[in-house]
């Protein structure tokens, strides 16, 4: 039987990896052994997010009388880092190093979130692969469910590079396009936690260590940490599946998917309190030619499209009390997961909610054009105290006159579709500015496409 002082000596040499003086006051260790707090003095306790979790004592694998304390967490659940309490430990240069395991790894699974929930960026876990949220994807790493995992994550200050690794391999390299991997004015690193926006994307899970350093570790640095933690006694729930070569992992493919099709998944969410906007219609066009593409309602916020690849998009939502929105999304290739945010604000009425495109010189509505005029229609009709007003609008191509012309026959076309599904004459107005008022230059075919229009506003009706 080993001693109480000779067990708690290996324990603080197993989960704290190399004894390095120095190190002190440039890193937080947290084992969990003293709740919350770090093994070094004076640290900054982490905070509970969600559900509060449960402390519970893990026979150490290997070892007939060594046992660990881990920390269970809920799904949509975790920890938080408080940078501020930290006196800026995460400001510039940073690693978090993880020691934990998840119990689903079925879709999308938040690992850190840098901008206290109000963001779907940042790290996650996906069908095995590491990610960061919307910017890169890595290669295939042995993460499963139910089997512990060594996670790194480092951020240099001065590149902008943001290196991930996995069982000390590094996984995922890449330039941080702005300060997505940085944490915003609250200053906290949540762990865990799923964001409001898409709120489903967390799993259960069990925590051995967490340790955040103030600078970059190095890859011999993160290999040798990962070989302290895992070798004899051996990580937790090891088995021989785990020492089976990474490119055989047992992956479950989607049921019943489209091999040559993306599936493009998205949310819709009120902007100013980030709650699911439900009932929304959302439309998809290719963004070069403008046709459109699918359309459908979003249940709970959400919405799913299976897409072709190799394509630009896009993806526009129009929902009861709220400014239509629109945004692109790039498709690169098949059978690739894209996650799309639109957030939608109050209607204010000082944008068109809608702009209907016409072939050069004629004032027939293309097919393209009734669908969404449609559900303008449903939109209006619920809405009796607005009025339509038209704006017709040409490119520059021939004579003024007949432009102005064009651009009031254009009007009318779109009235008396209008007044033919109801909407009251009383309610709808218009005129034709010919190619008085472009929308953009008129220096290319396809410029001057985006002038033939005619805008649909709203405006309020005064009483």
């Amino acid at each position: 039987m080993i001693d109480k002082i000779n067990a708690k000596c290996i324990l603080a040499i197993l989960f704290t990896g190399f004894c390095f003086p120095s190190f002190s006051q440039s890193q937080w260790t947290y084992d969990f052994n003293n709740g919350l707090n770090p093994i070094e003095s004076a640290g900054p306790p982490l905070k509970v997010l969600g559900q509060p979790g449960k402390y519970v004592k893990e026979k150490i694998p290997g070892s007939d009388d060594l046992s660990r304390t881990i920390y269970q967490f809920e799904k949509n659940s975790g920890l938080q880092f408080n940078n501020v309490e930290a006196k800026g430990f995460l400001n510039k240069s940073f690693t978090v190093e993880i020691y934990f395991k998840m119990d689903e790894l079925d879709s999308w699974k938040r690992v850190l979130d840098f901008k206290n929930r109000k963001s779907d960026y940042g790290s996650y876990i996906y069908d095995g692969k590491l990610n960061f949220y919307d910017f890169a994807i890595g290669e295939k790493a042995p993460v499963r469910a139910n089997q512990y995992v060594h996670y790194v994550y480092s951020r240099d200050f001065e590149t902008k590079i943001i290196k991930m690794y996995i069982n000390g391999q590094s996984k995922l390299e890449f330039k941080d396009p702005g300060t997505e991997g940085m944490l915003d004015n609250d200053q906290v690193l949540n762990l865990f936690q799923d964001d409001l926006i898409a709120n489903h994307e967390s799993s259960a899970g069990s925590i051995v260590l967490i340790r955040v350093y103030d600078r970059v570790m190095t890859p011999v640095f993160v290999r040798r940490s990962y070989q302290t933690i895992s070798r004899a006694p051996k990580a937790p729930v090891a088995d021989k599946e785990e020492e089976q070569p990474e490119e055989k992992p047992v992956v479950k493919e989607p049921a019943k998917r489209n091999s040559n099709l993306a599936v493009v998944t998205g949310r819709v969410y009120d902007g100013k309190n980030l709650k699911p906007v439900n009932d929304a219609d959302v439309t998809v066009r290719k963004s070069s030619t403008d046709s459109l593409v699918a359309s459908t309602k979003t249940v709970n916020g959400i919405y799913n499209f299976e897409l072709r690849p190799h394509e630009t998009y896009r993806i526009s939502a129009q929902a009861d009390g709220f400014q239509p929105k629109s945004v692109s999304v790039k498709v690169s290739n098949r059978f690739e997961e894209v996650k799309s945010l639109i957030s939608l604000s109050e209607s204010t009425y000082d944008t068109p909610l809608s702009t209907l495109y016409f072939t050069q010189s004629t004032d027939v509505l293309e097919d393209d054009a009734l669908s969404g005029l449609d559900s303008l229609v449903s939109y209006f009709l619920k809405k009796e105290n607005l009025r339509i007003i038209l704006k017709g609008h040409t490119d520059n191509t021939g004579d003024f006159a007949k432009n102005l012309e064009l651009s009031n026959k254009r009007v009318e076309t779109v009235k008396s579709y209008l007044l033919g599904k109801g909407i009251p004459e009383n309610r709808i107005m218009g005129s034709g500015y010919g190619s008085a008022q472009p929308n953009r230059t008129n220096q290319t075919e396809a410029l001057k496409r985006s002038n033939r229009r005619v805008e649909i506003w709203a405006e309020p009706i005064k009483r």
